[in-house]
């Protein structure tokens, strides 16, 4: 793998992992009745998911999507598709939920939120599943 590459894919599935175990702090924190930290992990949640937006779409344009061809197939395509899907969805809920927490709106963020922070887990650790397949 040329270095470029190594470094796109690397950081990226880091990336994306990274604010996977940050969503999974902040619902902790927040459980934990500890706000301020909340807010803050959040953001470094959301910032490295633009990261690995940024750094996965620089290395799908230059380098070509890897195609798993193993035995296990069938599966890979359901994580695959199931990932595309719930990725779609949850760029509009992290936009609300965000929304509504930055106008105070914190009724309506708490019954958004749960529904946000388990599709964003789901496609960080769908993603990281479909990193492991292809490697």
């Amino acid at each position: 793998m040329p270095p470029l590459e190594w470094w796109l894919y690397n950081g990226s599935r880091t990336t994306i992992g990274l604010s996977g175990l940050s969503v999974i702090a902040g619902v902790v924190l927040v459980r934990l009745g500890n706000r301020e930290w909340h807010k803050r992990v959040m953001a470094v949640a959301c910032v490295l998911a633009l990261i690995f937006v940024g750094l996965y779409m620089a290395r799908s344009m230059l380098f070509p999507p890897p195609k798993y061809h193993g035995e296990w197939r069938s599966i890979y395509l359901w994580i695959l598709g199931s990932h595309t899907i719930m990725s779609v969805v949850n760029l509009p809920l992290v936009i609300v939920t965000l929304y509504l927490a930055l106008k105070g709106r914190f009724n309506g963020h708490k019954r958004v939120a749960p529904y946000t922070a388990a599709v964003w887990i789901f496609v960080a650790a769908s993603g990281w599943t479909i990193f492991l397949f292809n490697s």
